[in-house]
């Protein structure tokens, strides 16, 4: 996949595009971008996705959505879907202000030369986001471009949207997140060193931190599944999102005890899945109180992992 940031990228060929914000990459979301790359396939062209970096609503908030993937992971999702060309760009003043019209002609129809386009069924676009799948087909008509609008999935009777996933995994609700995402929520990060408090207790465990802008999870334990940077295998484990109160913590962290493994991790990338939610984050009265739980913990991660 090729990958593009600015808005003035010009393809030199045709192309079959999905519209959207994508973050998550969810369940709708792949609908959306393999339809993309089935019409790109017919009609012997590149396959595309155009995005922006963050939901444009973040640049007019306050307080910013937080992000279900981050840029980063958002192409690798994408480019697993067999996705041509990437172009993803920073949601500016000079965005905010282009209106719908001038979105299709100058850069949907002049820069990208696209045949066909896909989107979902809530898409918007152009300023104040006054453009939406009904001028599109009106656009898409009188100029013969193709245009194929997704209607909404739902996953156990709830409609598969970026919202919903945020709304689940705060309330530690990852089973149901998983179902909407088509995959467990996660956090890539590089490993940092902690207070290797864990370790003196029995279970020593690998630190990471969420960004500024990354969705957290509900505080507090879960079942998850490790991938380490080169390695092939993955393993097992349990994650405590939160503070660590017990010890008088106040910075946030994923910390995780990953099962049978023993290797110095520091500076490395780990990926860390949330499978199962098992108990919210407390303060105990002491570090024995907590290793009793921590040790419950773990035991009731194995129960639920011999059942994968």
């Amino acid at each position: 996949m090729r990958s593009y940031s600015t808005i003035t990228y010009s393809s030199k060929s045709p192309c079959a595009v999905a519209l959207g914000c994508f973050d998550g990459v969810h369940l709708g979301h792949s609908e959306v971008i393999k339809k993309a790359c089935s019409i790109a396939h017919e009609l012997g062209c590149d396959s595309a996705v155009w995005t922006f970096d963050e939901p444009p609503k973040n640049y007019f908030l306050k307080h910013a959505v937080p992000l279900i993937t981050d840029k980063h992971e958002k192409s690798k999702l994408i480019s697993s879907l067999g996705v041509d060309k990437f172009i993803s760009v920073p949601f500016t003043k000079e965005t905010a202000n282009i209106s719908a019209e001038d979105f299709f002609f100058e850069i949907l129809k002049k820069k990208l030369k696209v045949l066909h386009i896909v989107c979902g069924f809530n898409y918007t676009f152009g300023k104040n986001g006054e453009g939406n799948s009904e001028l599109l087909q009106r656009l898409c008509k009188d100029n013969g471009i193709g245009l194929t609008v997704l209607s909404p999935i739902s996953v156990s009777g709830i409609t598969v949207s970026s919202s919903a996933i945020r709304d689940a995994l705060a309330t530690g609700q990852t089973d149901m997140a998983t179902e909407l995402l088509g995959r467990p929520y996660s956090l890539r990060t590089v490993v940092i060193s902690g207070q290797h408090l864990a370790r003196k207790l029995g279970f020593p465990t690998v630190n990471q931190e969420f960004s500024s802008r990354m969705l957290v999870p509900k505080y507090g334990v879960y079942v998850s599944r490790v991938t380490v940077e080169g390695r092939r295998k993955t393993f097992y484990g349990i994650t405590n999102v939160g503070i660590r109160p017990t010890v008088g913590g106040t910075s946030l962290f994923a910390e995780t005890n990953i099962f049978d493994f023993s290797d110095d991790l520091y500076g490395r990338s780990v990926k860390v899945e949330f499978l199962h939610f098992i108990r919210e984050e407390r303060k105990f009265e002491d570090l024995e109180a907590l290793t009793e739980q921590v040790n419950e913990d773990i035991k009731t991660a194995r129960e639920y992992i011999s059942t994968l």
